[in-house]
């Protein structure tokens, strides 16, 4: 059987190659986009950090992630995406120590399950810029074995909620952490004279 090519005319065969090469080539470009749309869906939590920070979580928890919105639940996902539009549930800016310093506030996943949530293992951090241009991680949780909830950050002011079932009322002149699981609970994290406190202000 006599091959293709050699049947062809001279403009028969470049008209071929001509079609050939626009397939390949709107291969590849739906390749790149496809590529490119995942990679900006599943980056970006990591888009929202700076990249120095980001080598310097991956220091003390190399194979981390944060909590992205899909981790959350349906109603929790409705919520935050209305709240916080183009966020990400596991990292907020937040002036936390200085009023006058941005720091960042994450959720950190150790551990992600994503068919059973409750399985997950966070830890709930604060990276905070210090005078010599390196990032100081503050542990505020270790280890909660929950599912994962979102950070968000609230103004400055007095947030009264319950601490080992006493009403009790944080007052901050900086920015607070506000942790929440949606339908479950929320937490305020505040710098006051007395160091960094917290208060249950629901569950």
């Amino acid at each position: 059987m006599p091959n293709l090519l050699s049947t062809m005319s001279l403009n028969q065969k470049w008209r071929y190659f001509h079609i050939v090469a626009m397939a390949i080539g709107i291969t590849v470009s739906a390749g790149v986009s496809h590529s490119a749309w995942a990679k900006g869906k599943i980056d970006v939590c990591e888009k929202s950090l700076p990249k120095d920070l980001t080598a310097s979580i991956q220091r003390t928890y190399p194979d981390y992630q944060l909590v992205r919105l899909s981790m959350l639940t349906d109603v929790g996902q409705k919520i935050y995406s209305r709240d916080s539009k183009g966020g990400c549930p596991g990292v907020a800016k937040v002036r936390f120590f200085d009023k006058n310093k941005i720091d960042y506030a994450l959720v950190i996943l150790t551990r992600a399950d994503h068919a059973r949530p409750s399985n997950s293992i966070y830890d709930l951090v604060v990276a905070r810029k210090g005078d010599n241009g390196s990032w100081n991680l503050t542990i505020l949780e270790k280890d909660v074995q929950a599912a994962p909830p979102a950070v968000l950050t609230l103004p400055p002011g007095k947030y009264t909620g319950e601490t080992e079932q006493q009403p009790r009322t944080l007052a901050s002149q900086t920015e607070v952490l506000f942790v929440v699981k949606y339908e479950a609970w929320s937490v305020v994290y505040a710098v006051t004279e007395n160091g960094i406190e917290k208060v249950w202000l629901s569950d």
